[in-house]
C-alpha cells in the first residue's frame, strides 16, 4: 500500500484504475493507493447480516411505496433538507422503530380514570401507542389506545376499570410509527 501526500498529481483521485488498483481519500490531503480488494466468490452471511439484508430490503419497498403515496410523500417532504430525498428519509424511518422512553404509573392508583403516561419517541412520528393492563395473574384487565398530549411526545392513557390490588400488576406500552414499525415495553408495580 502507497500513501500520497500533498501530491498535486495524485489530489482528489479516487476510485478503481482497472482490475489492479484503488485511490481513497483520507483527510489531512492524504491520498492511499492499494491493491483492489478482491470479494469471496461465496461469502457466508451470519444470521445476523442476512436479517439486517432482509431489513434493508424491505426498507427499500417501504420507500418506494411512500413516495409513490402522495400523502406519505407530503409527509416525508416536510423534513427534507437539501441534499436529502423524501425517498432516503422514508427509507430511514423503515428501519428505526420508535422507542418508549418512560411508563409513569405515579397517577395510576387502580382507580377509574386514573392516568399512565407514556413516553414514546421516533425519528419522524409516532401513529399510536397501546397501554394493557395484566394482573399478577397475567390476566388481561383492560387494554386501549392512549391519547397523544399537547407536547408531542407523552401519551396519556386512562384507565377503565377500578381495581383493589396493585401488586404484581404489569403495565405494557406498545408504540407503533408511520412504517408499522413496533416497540413494547412492560413495567410490574
Amino acid at each position: 500500500m502507497a500513501k500520497s501526500e500533498n501530491n498535486e498529481v495524485m489530489f482528489g483521485a479516487r476510485g478503481r484504475v482497472g482490475n489492479l488498483v484503488v485511490f481513497k481519500n483520507f483527510g489531512n490531503n492524504q491520498t492511499v493507493i492499494s491493491k483492489r480488494p478482491k470479494r469471496p466468490e461465496n461469502p457466508m452471511y451470519t444470521a445476523k447480516q442476512v436479517a439486517v439484508k432482509q431489513k434493508f430490503r424491505e426498507a427499500v419497498l417501504y420507500a418506494k411505496g411512500a413516495i409513490e403515496d402522495p400523502d406519505l410523500a407530503t409527509f416525508y417532504q416536510v423534513f427534507a433538507k437539501p441534499g436529502i430525498s423524501a425517498y432516503n428519509l422514508a427509507l430511514a424511518d423503515y428501519c428505526k422503530a420508535p422507542e418508549i422512553t418512560l411508563i409513569d404509573t405515579v397517577n395510576y392508583q387502580g382507580q377509574i380514570s386514573d392516568q399512565i403516561k407514556v413516553r414514546a419517541i421516533d425519528n419522524f412520528r409516532v401513529t399510536e401507542v397501546k397501554v394493557s393492563i395484566h394482573d399478577a395473574a397475567d390476566a388481561l384487565l383492560e387494554s386501549g389506545l392512549a391519547t397523544l398530549s399537547a407536547n408531542n411526545v407523552d401519551w396519556i392513557y386512562e384507565s377503565s376499570i377500578q381495581q383493589s390490588n396493585l401488586a404484581g400488576t404489569k403495565i405494557t406500552a406498545e408504540a407503533k410509527d408511520t412504517p408499522g414499525n413496533t416497540t413494547v415495553k412492560t413495567i410490574t408495580l
